[in-house]
């Protein structure tokens, strides 16, 4: 191996960043967010959506491998269990971090997550708290466990009625946009299907709770959107917790005020997918992770 590269892949495997999974809808957004308020750096360039675009990339280059979208995995998590494509997607990764996203670019992807700044300071040795969201890497997470084998990993899970409900919600406005010839950025049709859009959440998060034994007990841990709604304060220590983070009680207190507990009913909006939501509440995976749909009276109050 090239000297360099061997240097460029030891700094990077003595990271330790923390990696937000979970399926795409599923609150991953504002828990950045929230991560971001309590002083964690969650990459200097974030989409709409708080997703680390510099790293984002990289999944959508894997993705692209095996022909796949965020909203088409079947392919990539066929591919992934072959232990070669891990290993060459690992070393692609790795090599991507350190090289320049395009001629133009001044500094490799790394760098230019961090920006300059806080680059140099981390190479000053100062401790950083850091980490990143990409709802792919919910599929691309063992890759990531190559080049980042100190990681900690932080899986956010969202009822999947509610997680189909938005998914589709906001399909269904990409789709408005696509014909008044406005091009949506990662519109996908297929998510115009309420139940496919289910089965997409069922087959990110059973692909996490099937694998998750690639990561060290102590370094992976599971939120639930509704829990973090209904008690931030605690569930936001407990995220501090596992990275051993010292939070500022002021900017803990702060970050609470983000969230809006009238997020935790969904019945108005549920109303509209009442005669398929009955069948997809009661799927194996919902029932394993102890999740009903509490508006199931409400629903038949409005038939």
């Amino acid at each position: 191996m090239n000297p360099s590269l061997a240097s460029q892949e030891s700094k990077t495997q003595q990271m330790c960043p923390l990696i937000v999974l979970g399926m795409h809808r599923s609150g991953t957004s504002l828990t950045t967010r929230l991560l971001v308020d309590l002083g964690i750096h969650m990459g200097a360039w974030l989409s709409r959506d708080a997703e680390a675009v510099h790293l984002q990339r990289l999944n959508r280059r894997i993705l692209r491998s095996v022909g796949g979208r965020w909203g088409e995995v079947d392919l990539l998590i066929e591919a992934m269990n072959s232990q070669d494509f891990v290993d060459r997607q690992a070393q692609a990764v790795a090599r991507g971090l350190w090289s320049k996203w395009h001629f133009y670019d001044r500094d490799p992807v790394i760098v230019s997550f961090f920006g300059r700044k806080l680059w140099q300071r981390m190479r000053g040795g100062d401790s950083l708290a850091w980490g990143w969201k990409d709802p792919r890497t919910t599929i691309t997470f063992p890759i990531w466990a190559r080049v980042f084998p100190n990681a900690r990993w932080l899986h956010v899970i969202r009822n999947g009625i509610d997680v189909a409900i938005s998914t589709h919600r906001r399909s269904l406005r990409q789709e408005r946009k696509l014909r008044n010839r406005v091009l949506p950025f990662d519109y996908n049709p297929r998510t115009l299907d309420f139940t496919y859009s289910f089965c997409l959440w069922e087959t990110y998060v059973s692909f996490v709770l099937q694998h998750k034994d690639l990561i060290p007990p102590d370094r992976y841990m599971e939120i639930r959107y509704e829990d973090l709604l209904a008690e931030p304060r605690r569930e936001l220590q407990r995220v501090a917790d596992i990275i051993e983070f010292p939070v500022e009680e002021e900017l803990l207190a702060s970050a609470c005020l983000r969230i809006d507990k009238g997020r935790l009913s969904n019945s108005a909006l549920a109303a509209n997918y009442r005669d398929l939501i009955p069948d997809l509440a009661n799927s194996p995976l919902m029932q394993q992770l102890g999740y009903d749909y509490s508006f199931t009276q409400e629903l038949a109050n409005l038939t």
